[in-house]
């Protein structure tokens, strides 16, 4: 057991990854089944829903979003994955592994497309 957890300790982070986005999506799904319940009670009672109830139902929540909210999913995507990058490659150099250092240099150019888009987007706002 414990050489097979020495060999594959890094599916952790996929795992933990996935079920974060399943449970993203989960609270996205609730979210949107309780603004249709509550255009619902509107409709039953015969009034008009406000129009932001509409907003964003056949979307993400987040279009349109401003201030900090707005650029959270690319900071994120930033952070995450140039810690990948740095981890597995220093893994990978002290360890002497070249499959360390080929997964650091395969999250590295994903750390800088996050960052040139991230950075698109803040320019365009100002």
């Amino acid at each position: 057991m414990e050489t097979l957890f020495a060999h594959y300790w890094w599916l952790i982070f996929p795992l933990f990854g996935m079920g974060m986005g399943l449970y993203g999506m989960y609270m996205g799904h609730k979210a949107r089944q309780d603004r249709i319940g509550l255009i619902r009670h509107y409709l039953e009672q015969g009034k008009e829903p406000p129009p932001a109830l509409f907003e964003g139902l056949n979307g993400p929540d987040d279009t349109g979003c401003k201030g900090q909210g707005a650029n959270g999913n690319l900071v994120s995507m930033v952070c995450v994955f140039s810690a990948f990058a740095l981890a597995f490659g220093y893994v990978g150099w002290k360890q002497d592994s070249e499959v360390y250092i080929a997964l650091g240099l395969g999250f590295a150019p994903a750390a800088v497309i996050s960052l040139i888009m991230l950075i698109i987007k803040l320019t365009r706002k100002g």
